[in-house]
């Protein structure tokens, strides 16, 4: 009776793990990042977990990662940031930030 439940349950595990799209061998989409200054959408605040060219992953203080788009048209306040930094970001609902600090 047992090997019977465990078999069912390891079953259902099995079938939600290859229903996700990144098990299933497809892509996971990324959210198209804004490349453009626009209307404000909000404030994000958080550590700085990586760079990648100009697209900055913030953990915000919920543990969120979120994506941002920074590009020269971005306002920097308080010098350039890395890894480790705190910051604080007015982004548009596209997630470019139109101010970083």
């Amino acid at each position: 009776m047992k090997v019977a439940k465990l078999a069912a349950v390891t079953a259902v595990l099995a079938a939600f793990a290859l229903s996700s799209p990144a098990m299933a061998g497809e892509k996971v989409k990324k959210p198209k990042l804004d490349t453009k200054p626009g209307p404000a959408h909000r404030m994000l605040e958080g550590k700085v977990k990586r760079i990648q060219g100009e697209v900055y992953t913030v953990e915000d203080y919920e543990g969120n990662e979120v994506q941002m788009y920074v590009s020269k048209d971005t306002k920097k306040l308080r010098g350039s940031k890395k890894a480790g930094d705190s910051v604080r970001a007015e982004i548009t609902a596209g997630h470019h930030a139109n101010s970083i600090q």
